[in-house]
């Protein structure tokens, strides 16, 4: 009995001693070196392969016994290896500074930054956590180098224009192609909110674009939007709200001035010519009357509110992630009765199923409403809100008798125009969006290496237009009120199949190959009806059938698809050399018959240099890599049908009755094909110093021929052009990024960031022509007819303003008469007579600037102390010229309109002024363009300004409150330029395919902004 007992106590103890060995929960924390709680640690077990993830808190717990090594890993930390023992494991993980294994998002994939053969800049939010992003160009402007952003329309939910290593087409589009999470070709990045975006990636040479074919010649633009997060569930809060405020008013004459103007302009024209002398406007006594009178500028301006909400509810498992945010964004025009409304909903969601399995999705739907003002007008007497409170007399009152006044005075004497503030309180022009945006994805893996991925997306804009001009106002009292609504959608639906092998084959070999097949269809209808001559301006444009002048209708409706094969292979030999060769076939309806396919070959070499022997001795550098790529991308971007007949239609009142016919517009080109750009980049990747130095420096040519190209013909085949394939345009440029860690202190840290970029544009080849006029400008400015503003020309740049050199004032007719120069008077403008002629016409114009920069660049200064964080980004832009067209209007004579305050100052004599012509000189307008009004764009900006600070949260409340922070933000605080407009960064004509760069005419102005806001974690 006994040895039973002490074989059974015996056996117990084994067993408590089994036990005591067997595993066991292992608990813990895992935080940074600011002490903050890191959530989705990897934590595994080496020896059996067992893991988990921290939670929000970064606390995690594992099956572990004492002895067992814990790996703990997490992108952007080093890797940290920990042996089990008593107690609780808490771990501190440093930084990875070297930022060489960061995962770039390239066409269809990812790469690893150290991996990459091509040229690609990369920004995320993380970097602008604590900068207030209205729109998503925002993130992209002066911080990637090699691309230019220009603010095209300041008004808000207005466009911009991206040019990605210069601009390469004549009349296509040169606007980047955008991909927003796998979507390709979805525009319109007013609608994405940019609280969502996770990573943004600028594909530019001919390595990372060709997978991209026939729309990859301008660039590519990869959004990537924020995705779940394993072992966290957390809800994320910001709101700011902010105030705005117009940034450079112009000076504008006040009403004693204006009427000493307008008397002056009458006195000389009475002397001129004396057969039509009239009475001055004004009498002394009414000029000494009349005071400063109104400041139209401060009537329409106004400091207008903006407000931005935003919610997120991100979490996950390892295998489910999700991520559902919800966005408010609220900005008030400084124009009066402008601005713009967004509110959005994003849910993403990744889940996985066994070991191989893959799905998901991305989705967005927005909904904006957008309040226009009228700018950006062709001028004449329906100039538009803006032009009308340049223009008006400061005499005259917004209000009479209580009511609007209605027209400019005095009557004779002045442009007849109408009351700016009437117009922008009293119009309505008003643009409803919805707009979603879905993909979804499956992913299988057949075998180790090899997987299977199918897409398919849709993305659907629909938009509404309700414009309305009431009778009671001069603009609308010729027509008895107008109405106009209008309604389109675009759709277009996206199918992408690719298989992808990653293998590493052995210690010296890897190889990834990508490829696959998609399909693209796009629709596009449009409806629009108008009608004017209303008896009651009650309902606008909501019931334009009481109209009693209905306008003919339109509508119509354009489809065209793109189908494509791709493939791509990435090889590496010893982490020492790379090779990456891209071919992509595209067909699509866009083109000919006979060229309805294209071939987009490209191919790329590096040698990472650090890794051979010999880089041993030389410890201060910690990586180098030499790159050269080299490739050909297309451009489509035109509208469908251009390569088949059309024909337009006719209408005709017969009788009575109104008759309708068709007939040829165009001349079909079955040989119509794409643009093709062949690019060659060579560049350099460069870190020093353990990384607190790295640098990225790129040369680039790009040569693009068979340009799709408007081609001029005689009139006597019926037509003026014809759309084929030719000419040609160069690019070449150099591409500098410079990133520091100033400082890595306990406390203190500084880091700064520098891009800059030169480019250098010329037309090589316009099908035979030496030359082209082009560019745009309002008839109204120039009845003449000499409205051209630009010229192409073999040799120089898109974008070279052209017209007539400016000498100055002619101060005396015996100066004219030495001069023989025919035409002009003592006060007129002085122009250079090229041709000797002694007559200034047509040949007497030159090229008069350029809207081409000579270099643009970006600083960013990131400054830590503890929990407070302060931001400097400076932007800049150098050696352009801008086209100031509405100094024609607010210094020319013949326009009897309010000038600006520098007119006072006008000639009135000999010697008394030679920059500012005579108070009725009518000379500008009557000639053209000229040197005076093309100024020098150049300016440096201090951008944006911001300050936050991480608030500490109690043991009590951070059970509630994980997180919690304050900033503040200043946007355009100061700008250093010698322009004289609101703004040198602008175009009133937007997207005009560079043919229009750079043009200041009524545009809306920039504004500085003031924000503050807070972000709450939970």
């Amino acid at each position: 009995m006994m040895k039973r007992i002490t074989l059974l106590i015996a056996f117990l103890q084994f067993c408590c001693m089994i036990t005591f060995a067997q595993t066991g929960p292992v608990t813990g924390t895992v935080k940074d070196k600011s002490s903050n709680p890191i959530p989705g640690v990897s934590v595994k077990v080496k020896s059996s392969g067992a893991g988990t993830l921290t939670n929000a808190e970064g606390k995690f717990s594992i099956a572990a016994k004492t002895g067992d090594l814990l790996v703990f890993t997490s992108i952007g930390f080093i890797t940290q290896n920990y042996t089990v023992a008593k107690g609780q494991i808490n771990i501190t993980l440093a930084e990875d500074n070297t930022d060489l294994n960061e995962i770039v998002v390239v066409g269809y994939g990812t790469q690893k930054k150290k991996d990459l053969t091509g040229a690609v800049s990369s920004i995320t939010a993380k970097s602008l956590e604590n900068v207030p992003i209205t729109r998503v160009d925002q993130m992209i402007q002066g911080r990637a180098s090699g691309v230019q952003v220009t603010q095209t329309q300041a008004q808000p939910g207005g466009t911009v224009s991206l040019r990605i290593r210069g601009t390469n087409s004549i009349n296509s589009s040169n606007e980047p192609l955008f991909v927003i999470d796998g979507f390709p070709g979805a525009g319109n990045l007013s609608s994405i909110n940019p609280n969502d975006i996770q990573s943004i990636d600028i594909l530019k040479d001919a390595s990372s674009i060709a997978i991209y074919g026939s729309r990859g010649a301008n660039g590519v633009v990869i959004v990537t939007t924020k995705k779940g997060a394993a072992g966290q569930s957390s809800i994320n809060f910001e709101a700011y709200h902010g105030l705005q405020k117009v940034r450079n008013p112009y000076k504008m004459m006040d009403a004693t001035q204006y009427g000493n103007y307008l008397n002056d302009v009458q006195r000389l024209t009475n002397i001129e010519t004396p057969a039509s002398a009239k009475a001055l406007p004004y009498t002394d006594a009414q000029i000494a009357a009349l005071g400063k009178g109104t400041d139209w500028q401060d009537e329409i301006f106004r400091t207008a509110p903006i407000s931005n909400y935003q919610l997120n509810f991100i979490g996950g498992t390892t295998d489910t992630k999700y991520n559902l945010s919800m966005n408010y964004f609220d900005q008030e025009g400084i124009i009066i009765n402008s601005g713009y409304k967004r509110a959005s909903v994003r849910f993403n969601l990744d889940k996985k199923v066994g070991e191989k399995l893959n799905f998901g999705f991305t989705s967005q739907l927005t909904a904006g409403l957008d309040k226009r003002a009228l700018v950006n007008t062709s001028g004449g007497s329906n100039g538009g809100v803006l032009l009308e409170a340049l223009r008006i007399n400061p005499a005259v009152p917004v209000f009479t008798n209580g009511d609007y006044t209605v027209q400019n005075g005095p009557t004779g004497y002045v442009f007849a125009i109408g009351n700016p503030v009437a117009y922008a309180n009293k119009t309505t022009n008003r643009y409803k969006n919805l707009r979603g945006l879905m993909n979804f994805y499956g992913e299988y893996e057949i075998i180790k290496g090899l997987k299977w991925k199918s897409t398919f997306g849709t993305d659907f804009n629909l938009q509404t237009r309700d414009f309305y001009v009431p009778s009671d106002l001069f603009v609308g009292s010729n027509t008895l009120g107008a109405a106009r609504k209008e309604y389109a959608d675009n759709v277009s639906w996206v199918n992408e199949n690719t298989l992808t092998y990653d293998k590493q084959i052995n210690k010296n070999n890897a190889i990834n190959v990508i490829g696959g097949f998609s399909m693209q269809e796009f629709y596009n209808n449009d409806f629009f009806a108008a009608s004017n001559n209303f008896f009651t301006n009650v309902l606008g444009a909501d019931n334009i059938g009481i109209g009693a002048n209905v306008l003919v209708p339109g509508s119509g409706k354009v489809k065209n698809n793109l189908a494509s094969f791709f493939g791509r292979v990435n090889y590496r030999l010893m982490d020492k050399y790379l090779v990456t060769f891209t071919m992509r076939a595209d067909g699509s309806s866009k083109f000919g018959a006979n060229n309805k396919w294209g071939y987009f070959p490209s191919g790329a070499i590096a040698w990472r240099v650090i890794e051979e022997d010999f880089m041993k001795t030389l410890p201060f550098v910690s990586d180098l890599k030499l790159r050269a790529s080299y490739g050909v991308s297309g451009n489509q971007e035109i509208d469908p049908y251009q390569s088949i007949a059309r024909y337009s239609v006719n209408g005709a009142t017969l009788g009575g009755n109104r008759v309708v016919g068709v007939s040829p517009n165009n001349i079909p080109n079955p040989d119509l094909a794409w643009e093709s750009t062949a690019s060659f980049d060579i560049g350099l990747d460069l870190a020093l110093f353990n990384n607190r130095i790295s640098l990225t420096a790129d040369y680039y040519s790009k040569k693009t021929k068979d340009l799709l190209l408007n081609v001029s013909i005689p009139r006597t085949a019926g037509y003026s052009s014809i759309l084929l394939n030719a000419g040609g345009v160069s690019n070449k440029g150099f591409e500098l990024a410079i990133n520091t860690e100033n400082i890595i202190g306990e406390k203190f840290q500084w880091s700064t960031n520098l891009n800059f970029s030169m480019n250098r544009n010329k037309v090589t080849d316009l099908a035979g022509e030496k030359e082209r006029f082009v560019g745009d400008a309002s008839s109204a400015l120039f009845p003449s007819g000499n409205s051209g503003t630009s010229i192409l020309r073999v040799g120089e740049s898109i974008g070279s303003f052209f017209g007539y050199r400016f000498l100055g004032i002619w101060q005396t007719q015996a100066e004219i008469d030495a001069s023989g120069i025919k035409g002009v008077l003592p006060g007129d403008p002085r122009y250079a007579d090229l041709t000797g002629d002694n007559v200034i016409d047509a040949k007497d114009r030159e090229i008069i600037g350029h809207a081409q920069p000579d270099f643009i660049y970006g600083i960013t200064n990131n400054f830590t102390y503890g929990r407070l964080n302060l931001n400097i980004f400076i932007q800049g832009v150098q050696g352009d010229e801008v086209l100031n067209l509405n100094r024609y209007e607010m210094e020319s004579g013949d326009i009897t309109t309010n000038k600006l305050a520098s007119v006072v100052n006008r000639w009135s004599g000999p010697n008394t002024s030679n920059t500012i012509p005579k108070a009725n000189s009518t000379l500008r307008r009557r000639t053209g363009i000229t040197s005076d009004v093309v100024e020098n764009g150049s300016f440096l900006r201090l951008k944006t300004v911001s300050l936050a600070y991480n608030l500490a949260i109690g043991k009590r409340l951070g059970k509630t409150i994980k997180s919690a922070g304050i900033f503040m933000t200043g946007t355009n605080l100061v700008t250093f330029t010698n322009y004289s407009g609101y703004d040198p960064e602008v175009n009133s004509f937007g997207l005009s395919n560079g043919l229009s760069l750079n043009t200041d005419y009524n545009a809306y102005p920039t504004t500085r902004t003031y924000t503050a806001g807070i972000r709450l974690g939970f």
